[in-house]
């Protein structure tokens, strides 16, 4: 008995130093994720335009937007490039960060709308969130112009609306649906922020979704009686591919400059090809560009991710 007794207080013992290994090693996997994922973002951080100029001004509208999120206080940001004011959710995931901390650098190609848009020019931004780009692209096309903006999310739509509002904005038309292929009803799958919402549900969120209208830009370009699109903005998580279909009657009359995103990530779960957006385009005679550090360099193979400004060939 006395043998059996030891023999099963030393396996309990090499059960229990067999579970202390496995906690461990889970633990440091852990941990070093998570140092990976701080490692991520703060290379992300350190070459963004905003921190290359300023490192300690963009830390500090950071530091800033992490305690207005905790504290629940929403913020107005001022752009003063372009006069524009943003009202900005406290929300720590999502544009309004990136906004906050970044301003008038939050995108390369948000300053790239001074050289591709003039005064009287039409812009159409699919997949508008909170109108930064619609709100910018606006006052450059001054009172001649028309901006046309679309988003289907209840969550982002009354934001949009707000920040029209707020810069007293009449050439803005603002429309709460979904450009795409077809028209009708559809489904929008919320992310883990607005701006992932998508036609496409990702495995992990949770299932929250809300039902949307999907239009095809030809036809509300008829009803608005809207002859022409000079620039093309599209941000629609992967469904890139989708809306320039249901926009090819305009894109190959009016050859209009179309920055889109790319975002392989998004058009699986919609049962699109990574590249569906670049391929079609490309079969129209488009050239592609990125741009970096403000100007446009020419690409012939589509990056990884990230937006593409697309000028029709007939154009250079």
């Amino acid at each position: 008995m006395p043998a059996i007794d030891s023999q099963l207080e030393a396996r309990r013992s090499l059960d229990s130093l067999r579970n202390l290994q496995r906690e461990g090693l889970s633990w440091v996997r852990d941990s070093l994720k998570n140092l990976w994922t701080i490692w991520g973002k703060w290379k992300y951080l350190t070459v963004q335009e905003a921190y290359r100029r300023d490192p300690v001004l963009t830390v500090s509208r950071l530091l800033a937007w992490r305690t207005r999120c905790f504290l629940r206080r929403p913020a107005i940001a001022f752009l003063c490039r372009w006069n524009v004011k943003m009202f900005l959710p406290a929300q720590w995931r999502g544009v309004a960060k990136l906004i906050f901390t970044f301003r008038e650098h939050y995108e390369p190609e948000l300053a790239c709308l001074e050289t591709i848009l003039s005064p009287g020019s039409i812009f159409v931004d699919a997949g508008a969130n909170i109108g930064i780009y619609t709100v910018v692209a606006s006052r450059i096309v001054g009172d001649t112009g028309r901006v046309i903006a679309f988003e289907p999310s209840a969550q982002s739509f009354p934001i949009l609306q707000r920040n029209i509002a707020l810069n007293g904005l009449k050439n803005v038309l603002a429309f709460p649906f979904a450009l795409g292929q077809t028209t009708g009803r559809c489904r929008l799958y919320r992310g883990p922020n607005p701006g992932l919402n998508s036609l496409g549900k990702d495995p992990s969120w949770k299932e929250e979704a809300e039902e949307i209208e999907m239009e095809q830009l030809d036809r509300v370009l008829d009803r608005t009686s809207t002859n022409r699109v000079d620039v093309i903005k599209m941000d629609v998580q992967g469904a890139e591919e989708l809306v320039l279909r249901g926009a090819r009657r305009i894109v190959t009359s009016m050859h209009p400059l179309i920055i889109f995103e790319i975002f392989p990530e998004g058009t699986a779960p919609i049962g699109l090809s990574p590249f569906g957006a670049w391929d079609f385009l490309r079969s129209l005679g488009y050239k592609f560009f990125v741009v970096q550090r403000g100007a446009l360099c020419n690409t012939t193979s589509p990056p990884l991710g990230g937006n593409v400004v697309a000028i029709p060939g007939q154009q250079i």
